[in-house]
């Protein structure tokens, strides 16, 4: 452990004396990063992300529900694309399950958005009276 803390430390040396000696010259500070970018782990990651970003503007869901009517509702989110229908489930929590995340098809994505949003509009409306108390 002792060789450990003294090989971290004579590290953390050399790494201030490299700081301090391209602060003071600058054609070692251009070949110093030259040679830190041709290093494998100085290479920008390539290829496809992990986490997918999100589209910037997420349709409101509710409004468009509201506004729309559930026939139309539906019509308009099975035109929306793929990224834009799994953004929407990751914002509103509806497949806490992920059942959806190897799912391609638009079509089945927007009939799983908008049968869950059904399904939250509907919460509640069972303890609504119809008609005159009595």
């Amino acid at each position: 452990m002792r060789k450990q803390k003294t090989l971290v430390n004579l590290l953390h040396g050399l790494a201030d004396l490299l700081r301090e000696e391209a602060a003071r010259n600058p054609e070692f500070a251009t070949r110093l990063e030259d040679l830190r970018v041709s290093s494998p782990e100085g290479k920008a990651p390539s290829g496809r992300s992990r986490t997918p970003k999100a589209p910037k503007h997420l349709p409101d869901i509710y409004a468009e529900w509201n506004t729309r009517g559930e026939a139309e509702f539906r019509l308009w989110l099975r035109d929306q694309p793929v990224e834009v229908l799994r953004a929407v489930i990751r914002k509103h929590d509806l497949d806490a399950a992920d059942r959806t995340r190897k799912w391609k098809d638009a079509e089945k994505l927007s009939a799983y958005v908008a049968d869950q949003l059904q399904a939250r509009l509907a919460r509640g409306s069972s303890f609504l009276r119809s008609g005159d108390p009595k």
